[in-house]
């Protein structure tokens, strides 16, 4: 988790405005830029930056760099924006804040409230804003009606559903409503949202090719562990979505706001759509691009879906891919997470710096070899980034 953009705003927003200002900062920086595009931009800015550091300083001070680089982002970055608003007590507190909330990956205990953190924004942000306008406003019934229509909002934007258009409609939907069970069983909503969401687009991906057959119904409810159809609302959103291939970013849109961060689980929604789209051979070409949409919408790196793609389509060249050799030239499965990638690159760099070589003593000619090694690693390591930029 990367929180810049509520930890930055809500501190401009305190000195700014005060409590209100933080309130309101630490919301506009959840959607303007924690939720957005911006916060991907941002992150692999920096990560660029780190990593062009690490490529052009000498082997001597890569060293000491390796051992701070993990605990001085946030030290900076805190204490500088502390500083700048609130002089020498800002740069004290935000330097110890900035540490904690950007500088503790490995962490698990920061790393449980990070997490905690953000899923809390993401699923309750309409309910936070309807507080946000009634407290701004200074009345109590704008903040009660503001929490009951954030409530609102926040169920069918979580489950994806269309808002009531008639008053009929919303009525219905708060005579079914139970607040506390849907707040007590988050975790049984979330399955279930991610359940609609997936038999919505296996639908879709499964009338891509032009009719739905029985071995694609039967892949599905394999993998949905359905027998005779007992699970109903499962089969009527099956049948619902099977007509057409309209609407399908609706249900991509939806798993988004399930898996957030989650590389394992995007990777197994790509793989089961596949399984239902090759399930009477190759897919064809509407259904990989649905496929290829989903997976751009639910943000799974594009050398992750590629090395999916190529378990399930036939290819002319059956030689290992070129990705798949950057991938061995690390060490590391295609499926390992960008962290783990750039840590397994860090290591490589410190065992064949030529300057450490050189230091040891080598040969000229061990010299050369160390420094073609080091452009293999960086070359592959530059390329799998590619890969994965969504």
């Amino acid at each position: 988790m990367f929180p810049i953009g509520k930890f930055t705003l809500s501190i401009i927003g305190l000195r700014l405005f005060g409590g209100y200002g933080f309130l309101w900062g630490m919301f506009l920086g959840h959607m303007l830029i924690d939720r957005t595009i911006l916060r991907k931009i941002i992150k692999q800015y920096i990560s660029t930056i780190d990593d062009n550091i690490r490529i052009m300083l000498p082997y001597k001070y890569y060293r000491y760099y390796s051992r701070i680089e993990n605990s001085i982002f946030g030290i900076l970055y805190g204490s500088i924006l502390g500083a700048v608003t609130f002089g020498f007590p800002g740069f004290i507190v935000f330097f110890l804040l900035g540490h904690l909330f950007f500088d503790l990956p490995d962490n698990q205990h920061f790393s449980r409230f990070r997490s905690f953190f953000e899923t809390f924004w993401n699923e309750h942000w309409g309910k936070i804003l309807g507080v946000l306008i009634g407290l701004s406003l200074h009345s109590n019934w704008i903040i009660v009606i503001g929490v009951i229509l954030g409530f609102v909002l926040d169920y069918y934007r979580f489950n994806g559903l269309e808002a009531p258009q008639k008053l009929s409609i919303l009525k219905q939907f708060w005579l079914k409503l139970n607040l506390l069970k849907l707040y007590l069983h988050s975790k049984e909503a979330r399955k279930f949202a991610l359940i609609q969401a997936m038999t919505g687009l296996s639908a879709k991906v499964a009338k891509a090719d032009g009719q739905v057959t029985e071995n694609e119904i039967r892949t599905f409810k394999k993998l949905f562990e359905l027998e005779n159809d007992s699970d109903s609302k499962v089969k009527d959103i099956f049948n619902y979505n099977k007509s057409s291939t309209v609407g399908y970013e609706k249900y991509a849109k939806q798993l988004r706001l399930i898996v957030q961060d989650n590389l394992e689980l995007k990777e197994n929604i790509i793989e089961n759509l596949f399984k239902i789209a090759s399930a009477d051979g190759s897919p064809c070409p509407e259904q990989l691009d649905i496929l290829r949409k989903t997976a751009k919408i639910i943000e799974l790196p594009e050398g992750n879906f590629e090395l999916i793609e190529n378990n399930y389509t036939i290819k002319a060249n059956t030689s290992t891919s070129p990705l798949q050799n950057y991938y061995e030239i690390l060490g590391v499965s295609a499926t390992a997470g960008d962290s783990e990638i750039k840590a397994r690159w860090k290591e490589l760099i410190l065992q064949y710096h030529p300057d450490h070589a050189a230091a040891q003593g080598a040969s000229a000619e061990e010299i050369e070899i160390f420094t073609a090694k080091m452009a293999e690693i960086n070359d592959a390591y530059q390329k799998i980034k590619k890969s994965r930029k969504i």
